[in-house]
């Protein structure tokens, strides 16, 4: 039996019955088995204790020095114990506290497992262990109603000790073994670059993270990595970092509501295309706009903001106002803000050139009375009223330069969009690949499905939007065609 049937099984066993908490169990399976102190919260009668028993129960032959609410000496020989193991761990005890200050600091046992019903942020801080206990797992307080209905018709008693063959159990050599294997596993650049994003958002919230800590997740993505046969880890093994690990419950909700946005991210990143696909596609379909109703004529411009434009003035409350509108909207039915003489986008006026040269001026109702520069009119209002219709000045009809110039440009323009439907339909084949790669680990183990599920339905989407805009990109290739 290979290492990933083994321990399927043995987290199929270990876990049964355990409703709605199988995530959390899995966790603490990690975490006893790469070493790591954890801390399991819960209520009374939230399944705590039983998780960590059976989480135990993954090892064969295993010393386990077990505690609950009496506390006896420190034992001298602590070397001698695989596990450690606080039931009802009580930070107002100063002998608890000190025993388990012991235990982490002089690592004398491989794994420390504690359950209690006091609240991490406060037991642990009493106990001046905050930073030394890396994982924080608390139970839900409720059972959802399929896992009741279960619970009752099926008459399951969850205290029920579970049997575990010897042949699935792991041995002290076996793990040993195992985790010198998992230590030279590598971690890919999509998963440094996930642990990456995380790390910005802990920055962003101040959490602190000890380099303890990221050095023991990393640990974890490489043993979810190994127990699945890979020799290198991937996006899927990071996703236990969006789950409730942390000590306090706002640093819980602050990173699991960023780990979606940083899939997101990570995604945009995989693919360069998805960067700016909205803003080259508006970009290109003013450019076809402008060229279709592109003439001979020449107009006065001039350079400002290194863009030509087109000068207009306007008065306004009795103020003479200069307005810069970019060339390129002749022709389009685009509607944009002018640069303003301090060479920014002016947002309380609207212009649109209607397909032609004549340029519709529309300010904000709030400036007419007023005039742009008020204070009071920081801001662009909801309500734009028509102002004006400014002609753009021809010097030159029919100019034979201007003419060669705009067939030069839609011949350009025509190879920019064959290009930019090559690349999309590349990126096409990019994330139909990339969902083929995040599928395969549908049946990994220690997969958050719910963080898989999002996953691919945002590759999904991002397909059908760029499915969609090569569409459009062909329908503007078409409107070029017609246009000799």
């Amino acid at each position: 039996m290979d290492i990933k049937t083994r321990i399927s099984e043995l987290l199929r066993l270990l876990s049964k019955d355990l409703f709605d908490r199988e995530a959390i169990f899995e966790t603490t399976f990690l975490s006893l088995f790469t070493e790591q102190p954890v801390y399991i919260y819960g209520r009374s009668g939230s399944g705590k204790n039983i998780i960590a028993r059976r989480a135990i129960q993954m090892f064969r032959d295993i010393n386990v020095l077990s505690f609950a609410k009496r506390y006896q000496e420190i034992p001298k020989n602590l070397e001698n114990y695989q596990i450690v193991f606080f039931q009802g761990f009580d930070s107002k005890n100063p002998l608890c506290h000190n025993f388990v200050n012991i235990i982490i600091q002089e690592k004398a046992a491989r794994s420390l497992i504690m359950t209690s019903k006091e609240r991490p942020e406060a037991s642990l801080t009493d106990a001046g262990i905050a930073d030394q206990v890396l994982f924080i797992l608390t139970l839900p307080e409720t059972f959802s109603v399929e896992s009741l209905q279960k619970l009752l018709k099926e008459n399951v008693n969850i205290n029920n000790n579970i049997i575990v063959p010897a042949d699935l159990q792991i041995t002290k050599e076996e793990q040993i073994e195992w985790l010198n294997k998992i230590q030279k596993v590598e971690l890919s650049d999509d998963s440094l670059k996930m642990i990456a994003q995380i790390a910005g958002c802990c920055n962003e919230n101040q959490i602190y993270v000890s380099i303890q800590k990221w050095i023991a997740f990393s640990l974890i993505i490489k043993a979810i990595a190994f127990f699945n046969g890979r020799d290198q880890t991937n996006i899927t093994d990071t996703f236990f970092l969006g789950t409730p690990i942390w000590i306090r419950k706002v640093q819980n909700e602050s990173i699991t509501s960023c780990f979606k946005n940083s899939l997101s991210v990570w995604l945009h990143n995989k693919i360069p295309l998805l960067a700016n696909l909205d803003d080259s596609l508006v970009e290109l379909q003013q450019e076809v706009e402008h060229a279709i109703h592109a003439n001979g004529d020449v107009y006065e411009t001039i350079l400002f903001n290194n863009i030509e434009c087109i000068q207009y003035t306007i008065t306004i409350a009795g103020e003479s106002i200069p307005l810069y509108a970019p060339a390129s909207f002749i022709g389009t039915n685009q509607e944009f803000n002018p640069y303003n003489e301090l060479k920014q986008k002016e947002k309380r006026v609207i212009c649109n050139f209607m397909g032609d040269n004549v340029c519709r001026i529309s300010i904000d109702s709030s400036a007419k009375k007023t005039g742009l520069r008020a204070s009071t009119n920081a801001s662009a209002g909801k309500t734009f009223e028509p102002f004006a219709k400014l002609p753009a000045r021809v010097l030159r009809i029919n100019d034979e330069e201007k003419i060669k110039k705009n067939k030069v440009q839609l011949e350009e323009l025509k190879q920019k969009l064959i290009s930019t439907v090559e690349k999309n339909a590349s990126a096409m084949i990019e994330f139909k690949e990339l969902y083929k790669d995040v599928k395969t680990n549908k049946n990994n183990l220690f997969l958050n499905k719910d963080y898989f599920i999002f996953l691919q339905e945002a590759i999904q989407k991002q397909f059908t939007k760029i499915s969609e805009q090569i569409q459009v990109l062909k329908s503007l290739q078409e409107a070029l065609q017609k246009k000799q």
